[in-house]
């Protein structure tokens, strides 16, 4: 079967680009496949054709219309069985993967610049050109949550929609032992975006919770604003600010509880990975991947995002039962692992052949 996997990245880093990668790779054996892509890292199977098109380097605004004219003329001379596009990256896919819902996203966005607008406006009418167009045959979305998203903003759709969740690598991911004894200082992880992931809100918890504990935010993003905050509520000197790093597994296998107030999340990566490693999680119910977590099993999902003293309370009730928890955590991801993904993504693209 000849598949061409189209996306703007494929590459280690972020959730999507990431699932891209991992997909080219694992279905390299059963299939024949061509990475449509801006750019993509290296190490991939040599059985995997990688076609570079479009323009790179360029404002998101130009760099889209230009990626999609080069993507469908790519896709054209190549007579592929299957064409499989992430999200509105080529509208006239047989199968698109919803890894972001734009039209759920801009209802709690907030303010955005004209350029940002401009960019939503964009993101939208791909979206919608690619939910809507006639050769589309299968919807894969990330979580039920988005799955749900998708048939309100964009439905009625011609097609079903299977949802097949973002996966975990376990060589990478997976706990270092048995679970640490209770620490004097125990370690909360925040990872991501600081301002999309709700760093915010994980300060505010910090301040309000009865534990004493440490909260490392390692992500992007300017400080200043959050280590104002972190003064303003007497936490300053427990909030660590760390830059990205590629060996995120090691910082999972270094906390204690790992905190995620995303303000929009149609899946979090993150959130599967915390809990590979053993890592209890809190989250909100807005993070697809909280589909995943069992309160007071494997940690708390929190109603709202934005509710500071949820997430304080539920980060004081996995600290107490950390042990146990982390046991219980890494059973959430079996059968996650991204051979068992491409897998299911296979079964889809064989109902369609």
């Amino acid at each position: 079967m000849r598949v061409a996997l189209v996306a703007h990245h494929a590459r280690a880093t972020g959730g999507q680009d990431r699932y891209a990668l991992e997909l080219a790779r694992h279905l390299a054996g059963p299939c024949d496949v061509s990475l449509v892509v801006l750019d993509a890292d290296t190490g991939l199977p040599p059985t995997v054709s990688v076609l570079r098109v479009g323009t790179r380097g360029l404002p998101l605004l130009l760099t889209a219309p230009l990626f999609r004219r080069a993507a469908r003329a790519a896709v054209a001379r190549g007579r592929f069985d299957i064409v499989h596009a992430i999200g509105g990256a080529l509208p006239g896919a047989h199968v698109v993967t919803a890894q972001f819902c734009h039209a759920a996203w801009r209802e709690v966005a907030g303010p955005q610049t004209p350029y940002q607008r401009l960019v939503t406006r964009q993101s939208l009418a791909d979206d919608r050109a690619a939910y809507r167009h006639p050769a589309l045959r299968a919807v894969i979305a990330v979580s039920q949550r988005t799955a749900d998203e998708i048939a309100a903003h964009y439905g009625p759709l011609r097609c079903p929609i299977t949802v097949i969740p973002n996966g975990v690598d376990p060589a990478v991911f997976a706990p270092s032992g048995p679970p640490r004894p209770p620490r004097a200082e125990p370690v909360v992880l925040f990872v991501g975006a600081f301002a999309r992931k709700g760093l915010d809100t994980a300060i505010e918890a910090l301040a309000l919770m009865r534990t004493w504990a440490v909260l490392r935010a390692v992500g992007g993003g300017p400080t200043e604003a959050f280590a104002r905050l972190a003064e303003r509520r007497g936490v300053r000197e427990r909030v660590r600010f760390e830059a990205p790093t590629r060996d995120i597994a090691a910082a999972f296998r270094s906390a204690d509880a790992f905190v995620f107030p995303s303000r929009y999340d149609p899946f979090g990566m993150v959130v599967a990975e915390a809990l590979a490693c053993g890592v209890p999680v809190v989250t909100s119910r807005v993070a697809g991947a909280s589909e995943l977590v069992r309160d007071g099993v494997n940690g708390v999902v929190v109603a709202e995002a934005t509710d500071a003293a949820g997430f304080a309370a539920g980060l004081d009730a996995v600290l107490r039962d950390r042990a146990r928890m982390s046991v219980a955590a890494p059973a959430a991801v079996t059968g996650l692992d991204w051979g068992a993904i491409a897998e299911r993504t296979l079964a889809v693209y064989r109902t369609l052949a």
